[in-house]
């Protein structure tokens, strides 16, 4: 995994008149875990999607680097996985028809084989399954799967385990410490036990 580091100056995203977030700055590395927490509304979910460049800073800057080279925005995608619970899936894929295609976009991290994946999630007893017919909870741990099993420096986590219920939180708390050295993460919740393993956390 290479180096990573983001830095933020004085960004602000504005939606028509009203601004979300305002003159943030600040330095995130490899090796951070990030919890985000605010009230609804107050840019948790924006925030994510300027880090990763989805959306550019009506206000500021930002700098996102890889190996001390400066990646362009278009480009970032490429260093960054992402999930929360307002992603659609193709519903009509079955849990390895969709593991299959999103790790044949983004590889896997080294060591780990796709054929292996359903049982890592707990799912491997429905691999075959259409998604449509999978619960709530299920299709939240394929996501989340999909996103923490990639070779991404980045990791962006909304609202983690909002759908999922005690045990399955537990399962999520050990992947995520299991497969995050070295890279930056960032958890976006209003859960105090998301944030739990945080090395600090921003309040927006």
């Amino acid at each position: 995994m290479h180096p990573i580091s983001i830095t933020l100056t004085k960004a602000g995203k504005r939606f028509g008149r009203h601004w979300i977030i305002q003159d943030f700055t600040d330095t995130f590395s490899g090796g951070e875990l990030i919890g985000v927490k605010g009230r609804n509304g107050s840019g948790k979910s924006t925030l994510l999607r300027i880090l990763c460049g989805q959306l550019t800073p009506s206000r500021g800057s930002i700098g996102f680097s890889v190996a001390g080279d400066e990646i362009a925005p278009s480009g970032r995608y490429k260093h960054v996985s992402w999930t929360g619970p307002y992603l659609e899936i193709v519903e009509e894929l079955t849990i390895m028809e969709f593991l299959r295609f999103h790790f044949g976009l983004k590889p896997l991290l080294p060591g780990l084989k796709l054929t292996d994946i359903p049982a890592r999630l707990e799912l491997d007893h429905v691999r075959n399954r259409k998604l449509t017919d999978c619960s709530s909870g299920m299709r939240q741990r394929v996501l989340l799967g999909s996103a923490i099993y990639a070779a991404t420096e980045v990791l962006l986590l909304d609202e983690p385990t909002v759908t999922l219920d005690e045990e399955a939180a537990e399962w999520f708390h050990h992947q995520l410490n299991e497969f995050r050295q070295n890279r930056l993460v960032f958890v976006a919740s209003n859960d105090l036990a998301d944030l739990r393993d945080c090395t600090r956390v921003l309040q927006l």
